[in-house]
């Protein structure tokens, strides 16, 4: 027979972990969203402003600077769409169903001096979402580098072209 205590330890601390785990994905996702955000900021100015560097530039520099203003607008795009639907994809982490956790509340569970297949099947599912929460987190993080260096070359082509721009003025 199975030691009651020690499995309703360990459920407790599996979903403290489960806890974990998804605030874990939880503050993945939010810094997804702050990638996005300020992406579609960056874009935006420069969608906004396009027309006026480059009215600014001529010549072969004028060229130059709308193909790097393009390689920053996809690398932006990128970026966004990485951080919108790879990190902030919807994901499950439950591995039991409702109709599971209603059956543990009529007489026969109720009534058991024993509770530990509960605890055991408590666990067992703990595990499972555990595991889902943390693939989750280490996609979102995985989806966020992506997203992170896609923005950080966009920033870099802005730079770039706003440095030829400065040049072809001097």
């Amino acid at each position: 027979m199975a030691n009651s205590e020690a499995i309703a330890w360990y459920v407790e601390e599996g979903q403290r972990l489960l806890e974990d785990q998804q605030r874990r994905a939880e503050s993945l996702r939010t810094r997804g969203g702050q990638i996005a955000g300020f992406g579609a900021l960056f874009l935006a100015l420069i969608g906004g402003n396009a027309a006026r560097i480059l009215s600014e530039s001529h010549g072969a520099g004028r060229l130059v600077i709308a193909m790097v203003l393009i390689a920053a607008a996809l690398c932006l795009a990128v970026s966004i769409a990485v951080a919108v639907f790879g990190v902030n994809r919807p994901r499950s982490y439950a591995t039991i169903s409702s109709d599971e956790i209603a059956n543990y509340l009529t007489e026969p569970f109720l009534d058991a001096p024993e509770l530990w297949p509960v605890h055991v099947r408590s666990l067992r599912t703990l595990e499972e979402a555990t595991e889902n929460a943390q693939k989750g987190g280490n996609d979102a993080l995985k989806w966020i580098t992506v997203s992170l260096y896609a923005f950080v070359i966009g920033l870099v082509f802005v730079v770039v072209s706003v440095g030829i721009l400065i040049m072809e003025l001097i």
